[in-house]
Formats: C-alpha cells, sequence, structure tokens
C-alpha cells in the first residue's frame, strides 16, 4: 500500500511536468502566431499605400483623357468655324 501514495505523487508531478511542457508549446506558438500577425499588418500597409497611389494615378489618367476630349472637341470646332468663315468670305462682326 505504501506506493499508491508514491505512486499518486509521482503522477501528479509527472503531470505538472507535462503542464509546464504544453505552456511553453503554447507560448511558442503564440509568439510564432504574433510574427504571422505582424507580417500581416506590414503586407496590409504596404497594399492600402500601393492602393491609395493607383487611386492618384488613376485620377491624373482620367484628367488627362479629359483634358485631350476637351483639346479635340476644341480644334473640332475651331476647324468648323474656320471653315464656315472662310465659306463666307472671311471674319465678320456680329452684333
Amino acid at each position: 500500500m505504501p506506493l499508491n501514495p508514491v505512486a499518486a505523487i509521482v503522477r501528479v508531478i509527472r503531470g505538472v511536468d507535462r503542464l509546464f511542457e504544453n505552456l511553453e508549446k503554447l507560448q511558442t506558438g503564440l509568439e510564432r502566431l504574433g510574427e504571422r500577425v505582424r507580417v500581416l499588418e506590414d503586407r496590409m500597409a504596404a497594399l492600402e499605400s500601393a492602393q491609395r497611389e493607383l487611386l492618384t494615378e488613376a485620377r491624373a489618367a482620367a484628367a488627362v483623357a479629359a483634358s485631350g476630349a476637351v483639346t479635340q472637341h476644341l480644334v473640332d470646332m475651331s476647324r468648323r468655324i474656320g471653315a464656315l468663315e472662310a465659306g463666307q468670305g472671311g471674319q465678320r462682326r456680329i452684333e
């Protein structure tokens, strides 16, 4: 019978030892998870920055396209007005 209390104490000590091992594994896992979160945060920040840059470039391209369309329209109107004036003998003052 005296072995049973000793065996119980040994089991408790082993259980506590396993508990500490599991806590160490959990700590390591949490550190790895924290590192992965930091990497993801960095990637998100880079993507947000790239998105802002892309939006700025898209706005600039749209402004250039709109400016080109207006310029083309003005050139076409000027050409037509010039052709009308030439067909009527030159510029006239409209009153």
